[in-house]
């Protein structure tokens, strides 16, 4: 598994593509970017994401009973982050695409 390095300046459109599925709380997002994604990342980092894309707008939090009693922090993609994903989502992805050539290339020489 690589390094969350590798997904810096992708973790806001990942959140927002993760709350497109619907409410969900930071542990839970992690875990399933890390099964899902090949790449680690860690719950301070995906605190930091959440929290710019509240103060953003884009993203509510709401607290919410946990499965074992206690109280969780559940975040929901707000009209505008809705708006954020569907708008940027397809930038994101012709930037992979586009990073993924580049880097092949020098693999074929």
């Amino acid at each position: 598994m690589q390094s969350g390095e590798y997904i810096k300046g992708f973790t806001e459109i990942i959140a927002c593509s993760l709350l497109s599925e619907g409410d969900d709380y930071i542990y839970n997002m992690v875990n399933k970017i890390n099964a899902r994604g090949g790449v680690r990342i860690t719950n301070p980092s995906m605190l930091m994401t959440m929290k710019k894309l509240t103060e953003e707008g884009k993203v509510r939090s709401y607290p919410a009973a946990g499965a074992k009693g206690g109280d969780r922090k559940y975040y929901s993609l707000t009209e505008l982050g809705r708006e954020f994903y569907l708008r940027n989502a397809g930038q994101y992805l012709t930037a992979v695409d586009a990073l993924r050539q580049l880097i092949e290339g020098g693999l074929k020489k």
